[in-house]
């Protein structure tokens, strides 16, 4: 098998990888104060299909991949009014529960899962948050997974028809 078809993977562990992928570019976006178009380009280039501890990495989807950091950056005051919204409802205790308030990277998480929760309806609820629920694990040992389940699983709950 040639080297260009070794890491292209599955559809499915291709999206997968385009919503890890989306995540770091977000928080990138984020750590950096780097424009969407800026991130994209540089994931596009540089880290995208590019072995990762001499480990062979699956290509993203990149039209995934960009959709998703694109729109989470058109979209990010509405994004973060909904998934506040419910942070404030699961947190009545809690007067500053808020996106901004919150670990960058797992605000991240939040972010894109909740943009495509918004913006995919062509894709099944229960596969965009498992997968966000995969990502988080990657990054997190706690309850951060229970937290990234709750708020997404309010906010398919909240955008589409059940």
């Amino acid at each position: 098998m040639s080297q260009s078809n070794k890491n292209k993977g599955s559809k499915i562990a291709r999206q997968t990888a385009a919503r890890l992928a989306a995540v770091q570019a977000v928080y990138q976006m984020k750590a950096n104060d780097q424009s969407a178009k800026s991130v994209i380009s540089e994931f596009k280039a540089h880290r995208m299909g590019v072995p990762l501890e001499e480990q062979e990495m699956v290509l993203p989807d990149g039209i995934l991949f960009e959709g998703i950091v694109d729109g989470v950056s058109d979209r990010q005051s509405d994004i973060k009014e909904v998934i506040d919204t419910l942070l404030s409802e699961q947190n009545k205790s809690k007067s500053s529960a808020s996106l901004d308030s919150m670990e960058p990277l797992l605000g991240s998480v939040l972010l894109c899962g909740a943009f495509e929760l918004l913006a995919h309806h062509d894709i099944d609820a229960p596969i965009i948050i498992s997968d966000y629920l995969e990502v988080t694990h990657a990054f997190y040992e706690g309850g951060e997974s229970k937290l990234v389940n709750g708020i997404l699983d309010n906010v398919s709950k909240t955008v589409r028809d059940i």
